[in-house]
């Protein structure tokens, strides 16, 4: 019979020797610092990241909080300065200092006049109108 057809088994092939440089890895040492190099200079910069928008931060909290008294301080002067612009503390500021109004030559407004009349012993302003009496006649 003849024999089954497949593959025939020739001498021995030597195997190819390969260079020893490629036989062995890559060392890893290297590369496991690279990468442990850059996980810790991304760390550090985050860090310093964090630390100046912190910083910014603060400094901005601190800007408000002092335009905060500012508005505050402005607001008590506007008040005090508006309670010292009452007609009634001009008044007594004014009798203080010995000043007395002059209603003599005061400015009367009249409805359809074209500015204001200057008061004289026939007209006064209105509320301080001269009234006869014993102590005027």
């Amino acid at each position: 019979m003849p024999a089954a057809a497949g593959p025939v088994a020739g001498p021995a092939t030597p195997v190819q020797a390969v260079p020893a440089a490629r036989r062995r890895r890559a060392p890893r040492a290297p590369f496991l610092l690279l990468v442990v190099g850059l996980l810790c200079g991304g760390l550090v910069s985050l860090l310093l990241l964090n630390a100046v928008l912190a910083k910014d931060y603060f400094r901005a909290s601190e800007l408000r909080k002092d335009i905060n008294e500012l508005r505050l301080a402005r607001e008590q002067k506007e008040s005090v300065n508006m309670r010292l612009e009452m007609p009634g503390v001009l008044a007594r500021n004014d009798e203080n200092q010995g000043q007395q109004p002059d209603w003599d030559t005061a400015r009367v407004i009249i409805p359809g006049a074209s500015s204001g009349e200057v008061a004289g012993d026939t007209r006064a302003p209105a509320g301080r109108e001269r009234v006869p009496g014993p102590a005027g006649e």
